[in-house]
């Protein structure tokens, strides 16, 4: 089966970004590691939800 092209889309990182989305990825849900692309679409859905919110992911400090 092949991939959707209407419902998915690329995107490029630098290498010191898709670092810090793997540390990410493994404390958004504590014990679970998830996707990357599962890190952005949480990362994103958090930013809507709460646009004021600067430097806190889900209760976690963002890592630099």
């Amino acid at each position: 089966m092949m991939t959707d092209f209407n419902k998915y889309r690329n995107v490029s990182l630098k290498h010191e970004t898709y670092s810090k989305l793997d540390r990410l990825s493994k404390t958004i849900t504590p014990g679970i590691q998830i996707s990357i692309s599962k890190t952005i679409e949480a990362l994103v859905s958090d930013r809507l939800a709460n646009p004021k919110k600067q430097g806190v992911i889900n209760g976690y400090k963002k890592i630099v």
